[in-house]
């Protein structure tokens, strides 16, 4: 269905993100642009640096517009470069999670037409028997920083805004990850919306937690750092005490992350935790609670907590809050609608499937039907208000159909969570005979905690209704997660289905 909308056109004289890079290059020149565990470049130095990355795969190695490159990289200044030369030519960057063991890259190269594989050399060993069978090239970072022998001749960025900069693969919380087609123009307007909306300068530095190859650090933090000409600060690996050290040393202004960074800051048992330069906090990725808001919050004191709400489809865009405990209101240059089962738009107040349209929407997925009309139907319940604002339930592929009634996990873990003594929790649907689906539960205790699984299942029905009630509650040491940190609910039925398979 086509729906009727305006949104903001931004008018942004940039039209590939190599241009919006050197724009910025041009404007500040010495300014630092990137700083790892190992250099730092300044703007000017890292536009040097991509020109000759992106000639030395143009002219050695034959990559044009269209071409398909994996890349395998820790977050470091050689990966943000390398991505940018790409993105100059045109080229699709297959990002590539460091965390997938070597038949899991296997069969995702397996789907993909890449011509060169960029990578890390200590990631080197889960590719190259794969490569060496099928020809392809696999540079790493040393060939990557080695300049073309002959005489370097500055070349024109090509690709149109709508070339495909990128194709990232989701999280798979249902079945195998799924390749995202993200465009040039996804990206750029993503940084347009937070731009406007987070206000941010070339003064701004921001402390990246999250790989880059995922769209939260690559759109919500790396390209819009590009494009502000502020500094953005990586780290090899992710460890919290890391994060807190680089937020204290370069005096942080942005930090954006997801829920388990946050509670992991929050949790750390670190007496210097004076995280006071921060000026704004974003949490994308999954719901944060209020009590990890607040006591994060009260070690960045000058920080304002935004929520956002994006997915990879969206090249990260779609919604932020203005302050914590403010609803999530669509950004200027996208539209937010909520449907029925018919792609109907519903009536304010009303629950129904959230819906993400707009110039952020992805091309579609890889060897799939591309998204129709710039929309993406998120698989999000929620609804919206009079005014606009969004309030998300759940997630439509969680929510449990007993006997024709209606469970919303997100709602009933809300009660849990506020059980003394539980840190986490997860309800999830378990096959049943007579009602079709019934609610079980699963929650983590906080350290030392001794929580009566029985007792808290009767306080949990005094604030549900009976049928919304988990009929078992199993504690657990930690729930089965995807790469970025979601809980696979799939996987929680699949071990209690077999639990009662063996009674």
């Amino acid at each position: 269905m086509k729906y009727s909308y305006r949104i903001k056109d931004y008018h942004i004289p940039y039209t590939n993100l190599y241009d919006m890079l050197a724009g910025t290059a041009e404007r500040y020149p010495e300014k630092t642009a990137v700083i790892d565990d190992h250099e730092s470049l300044t703007y000017a130095q890292l536009a040097s640096r991509v020109d000759l990355m992106a000639e030395m795969l143009r002219s050695t190695y034959h990559m044009k517009e269209g071409d398909q490159a994996g890349v395998l990289m820790l977050n470091t200044v050689n990966m943000v470069a390398a991505i940018y030369a790409l993105m100059k030519l045109g080229c699709t960057a297959v990002l590539i999670n460091t965390k997938f063991r070597s038949f899991e890259i296997q069969n995702l190269l397996g789907d993909m037409e890449i011509r060169i594989m960029l990578s890390d050399a200590c990631w080197s060993d889960k590719v190259a028997h794969y490569l060496r069978q099928r020809c392809i090239p696999l540079l790493t970072e040393t060939d990557l920083l080695a300049v073309h022998s002959g005489t370097f001749v500055y070349t024109k960025a090509v690709p149109h805004p709508d070339d495909v900069a990128v194709i990232m693969h989701t999280s798979g919380t249902t079945g195998r990850p799924k390749g995202v087609m993200v465009t040039q123009r996804n990206i750029m307007e993503a940084v347009y919306g937070y731009a406007e909306i987070q206000g941010m300068g070339h003064e701004d530095v921001a402390v990246v937690s999250t790989p880059i190859f995922h769209i939260l650090a690559l759109a919500g933090i790396t390209a819009y750092m590009m494009f502000i000409g502020a500094t953005e600060v990586l780290s090899d690996y992710y460890n919290v005490d890391v994060i807190i050290d680089k937020i204290r040393k370069y005096h942080a202004t942005h930090f954006h992350s997801v829920p388990t960074i946050f509670q992991q800051i929050v949790e750390s048992p670190r007496t210097d935790k004076d995280l006071s330069s921060l000026k704004i906090a974003v949490c994308g990725g999954a719901k944060v609670s209020d009590d990890v808001v607040e006591a994060f919050c009260r070690i960045a004191p000058n920080a304002r907590f935004t929520r956002a709400y994006g997915l990879t489809e969206t090249a990260g865009s779609g919604a932020l809050s203005w302050r914590h405990k403010e609803p999530l209101r669509a950004v200027p240059n996208a539209y937010c609608t909520v449907v029925d089962a018919q792609h109907r738009e519903m009536k304010p107040g009303e629950i129904g499937e959230i819906v993400v349209c707009g110039p952020c929407v992805a091309r579609g997925r890889w060897k799939a039907e591309p998204l129709p009309d710039e929309c993406e139907y998120t698989g999000d319940i929620g609804y919206m208000d009079h005014d606009g604002n969004i309030f998300i339930i759940d997630r439509l592929k969680d929510l449990i159909n007993r006997g024709g009634e209606k469970i919303f996990p997100m709602l009933v873990e809300d009660v849990i969570l506020k059980y003394p003594g539980v840190k986490e929790a997860s309800v999830y649907a378990v096959s049943s005979r007579e009602y079709g689906e019934i609610p079980y539960a699963a929650i983590i205790t906080e350290e030392g905690a001794a929580v009566d699984c029985e007792q808290l299942r009767q306080y949990v029905r005094k604030h549900v209704a009976t049928y919304e009630t988990p009929v078992h509650i199993d504690i657990v040491e930690d729930f089965p997660r995807t790469q970025n940190g979601k809980v696979r609910k799939i996987e929680l039925r699949r071990r209690a289905e077999e639990k009662l398979r063996s009674k």
